[in-house]
């Protein structure tokens, strides 16, 4: 059984499996939608997955259950478990934004990708485990559509560019709540801190700018954000999200044309974090290390600095 506070009733048909409470801080969280059978939203990575069977059955279900996962982008910490969950329950259906079927099909390419943030592949597989490909007959390619899931629940997929050129938010009506996955950044319940999802080599600052008013324009009631919880105030979030994109991307763009490198950054960015995070600060580490190099690829690739 798992302990209090890992599986949260965020709607009387909505559950959020929370991957820190099971060891994986930087990993994403599930969503467990309830309509003709289960949903799932995101997929995190093969180390957890074992936890998203238990916590189907703490909810009263089977793994059999399982008819559908949404990725909201193919990153591993987002998508890495999905090959490891169709080869246990081969009829689950995988729906991914058609710019990242193909790359969940063949991961190999992720992986290089990865290896940017983490180094090498060995690191790659102890924080993420296995990665394996998916079948072409279980890829579900999407863009901008509407998803009946039974139950009387339609869910509303919609593209959200910015944190990745394949990134897709998805939106419920009858709760408002509005699956966000990294398009709003990330954000720690506990201490009310909300800070940009940056990630190389796809990041885009304009685009993601773009996102955040066209998720204003579906007016949520309730933020789900993968990494790591709900907010109920969208407004703030969406106002937040910009703000804190601006300032970091200056921030960072001042300090690495005075010369600093992308360690020196992290550092002084860590520094200067509130004392109360505590902990926090050690899986927060991670978040920097993406954001300091997604910015730096993002200037590269918009020619504001030599390659």
């Amino acid at each position: 059984m798992m302990k209090g506070g890992t599986i949260i009733r965020v709607e009387p048909n909505i559950y959020y499996l929370d991957s820190r409470k099971i060891g994986s801080f930087g990993v994403s969280g599930i969503y467990i939608v309830v309509g003709d059978g289960l949903t799932l939203i995101e997929t995190g990575t093969s180390l957890i997955a074992p936890n998203i069977l238990e916590a189907v059955r703490e909810i009263g279900y089977h793994e059999r259950d399982i008819k559908r996962s949404i990725v909201t982008h193919i990153h591993l910490d987002h998508a890495g478990a999905t090959g490891w969950l169709v080869q246990r329950i081969p009829n689950m259906k995988v729906y991914v934004h058609e710019r990242g079927a193909r790359h969940l099909l063949d991961p190999s390419k992720l992986i290089r990708n990865a290896e940017t943030v983490y180094g090498n592949l060995d690191n790659i597989l102890a924080l993420h485990g296995e990665i394996l490909p998916i079948p072409d007959e279980s890829l579900f390619p999407v863009s901008n559509m509407e998803l009946n899931i039974g139950g009387g629940i339609s869910l509303k997929i919609f593209e959200t560019p910015g944190h990745a050129p394949h990134h897709i938010c998805l939106f419920e009506p009858e709760t408002g709540c509005l699956f966000s996955g990294e398009a709003l950044g990330h954000y720690i319940p506990e201490l009310e801190l909300l800070s940009p999802a940056v990630a190389p080599p796809g990041f885009d600052l304009e685009a993601s700018k773009k996102t955040l008013q066209k998720i204003r324009e579906f007016n949520p009631r309730t933020i789900c954000f993968s990494q790591f919880g709900q907010h109920r105030d969208p407004i703030f979030v969406i106002e937040e999200s910009e703000r804190q994109m601006d300032y970091y991307y200056e921030l960072i763009t001042t300090r690495l044309e005075q010369g600093s490198d992308p360690d020196e950054i992290i550092e002084e960015i860590l520094r200067d974090l509130p004392k109360e995070m505590g902990t926090y600060k050690y899986g927060h580490r991670s978040t920097l290390i993406s954001m300091v190099y997604g910015f730096e690829t993002y200037r590269q690739r918009m020619k504001e600095i030599n390659q």
